[in-house]
């Protein structure tokens, strides 16, 4: 059984705004392109108008109030640091045994199975710049796996990171684990959407969107196919 989830909490200053219906939406993806054995969970403190078939993780708060001065919550870059709690030696009790986080901003269109079934204790979304290893956007792992991810946290350490890498957890994640670890990557058909990208990929099941555009942006953009696959209807 593998706990398929993502992440939903309050910020006062943001670029994007998400919501219940995201959620709900991205869990219906999920849905449409998971055949295995799987729970549908949301880690969040705001779960008014979740679909009540979603498991609600409440918020964890280790890291929370950190504010990376590098990476600055005024701009409305998130601070994502209380994701770190997923690395705890212990996060098998409050997350279940074998994790997936797949981020609200993104869209699936294929069959993900063999994807979740990797062999690996822990595989990571590779990036598309030169100068950083991961993208935070999706993480595959088994709980307890990189526990030094938790362990060795604190804020300094975390404006280290962020001198080097770009990122609040991404850039953490950088830092403490370095360039080796496996990468998630466009084999696997998991892509990052780019304003270079003319076409989607045949091989596409999975798009991702860092930065300020959406998924649920597909007309402004010209997405045909985020637009049939980004549905909330099963």
């Amino acid at each position: 059984m593998i706990t398929i989830m993502s992440w939903l909490w309050r910020q006062n200053v943001t670029l994007n705004t998400y919501t219940a219906e995201h959620v709900n939406t991205w869990a219906a993806m999920v849905r449409r392109n998971v055949t295995i054995p799987h729970r549908l969970a949301c880690v969040t403190d705001m779960p008014e108008g979740i679909d009540p078939s979603i498991e609600i993780i409440p918020l964890p708060d280790p890291f929370g109030q950190v504010n990376n001065p590098h990476w600055r919550a005024s701009a409305g870059k998130p601070q994502c640091y209380r994701r770190l709690d997923i690395f705890r030696k212990d996060a098998a009790d409050t997350y279940g045994e074998r994790i997936c986080w797949i981020d609200l901003d993104s869209c699936i269109g294929g069959n993900i199975d063999d994807l979740l079934s990797k062999d690996t204790d822990f595989a990571i979304l590779e990036s598309i710049a030169a100068n950083r290893p991961y993208n935070g956007s999706m993480v595959l792992l088994n709980a307890g796996s990189r526990p030094q991810v938790f362990d060795r946290f604190t804020p300094r350490r975390a404006e280290e990171a962020s001198e080097k890498y770009v990122g609040s957890d991404q850039a953490w994640l950088a830092y403490v684990l370095g360039w080796c670890e496996d990468r998630i990557s466009t084999t696997d058909g998991v892509y990052c959407w780019t304003r270079r990208m003319t076409k989607i990929p045949k091989n596409c099941r999975v798009l991702m969107f860092p930065g300020r555009i959406n998924p649920w942006d597909y007309d402004k953009h010209g997405l045909d196919w985020v637009k049939e696959h980004y549905r909330l209807d099963q």
